[in-house]
């Protein structure tokens, strides 16, 4: 029977070794969530009990946590961007880690690094500021207001810095 290109691919024949090799290699990359790297490697072609045997090996392993993943994703954006509590849970469930994960990660970095929450959101609006120069100061505060709170932080904590 000759083939036109329009008939359905018969279910890929999975290859275990193969899944498994490029999810180290993704994770080589850069350090991803369970659900981020299932989302990946599913997007590739890999059948969906490879993926699942790969991330039971992987977690296994120690190679995946979402917790260890959250918490380096806090630890490196509040040091770099100064992101707020409300942005990182954010941040981290569009990533695809659990609610008490991420909320548990965020309370350990924060506590652990001593995290001035306050002194993040006066570096923000500090920097954002510069920017700022040359509008009238009504419309300066207008735009220092919306885009702290974009960046999740609390309205009461943005009215003080504001």
């Amino acid at each position: 029977m000759e083939r036109t290109g329009t008939e359905r691919n018969p279910e890929p024949h999975g290859d275990p070794a193969r899944t498994y090799s490029r999810s180290l290699d993704m994770l080589a990359r850069a350090p991803r969530s369970v659900r981020d790297l299932r989302r990946r490697l599913l997007l590739k072609g890999e059948t969906e009990p490879d993926v699942d045997a790969t991330i039971e090996r992987l977690t296994a392993a120690g190679l995946l946590d979402d917790a260890a993943y959250a918490r380096a994703f806090v630890r490196a954006k509040v040091s770099s961007q100064g992101f707020s509590r409300r942005r990182l849970q954010q941040e981290l469930a569009k990533r695809g880690v659990a609610r008490d994960v991420a909320d548990a990660a965020i309370v350990e970095v924060l506590h652990d690094d001593e995290v001035d929450e306050v002194a993040n959101i006066e570096r923000a609006a500090s920097k954002k500021m510069r920017t700022l120069r040359g509008l009238d100061e009504e419309t300066q505060r207008r735009r220092l207001y919306g885009y702290l709170a974009r960046r999740g932080y609390a309205v009461d904590d943005v009215r003080a810095v504001v």
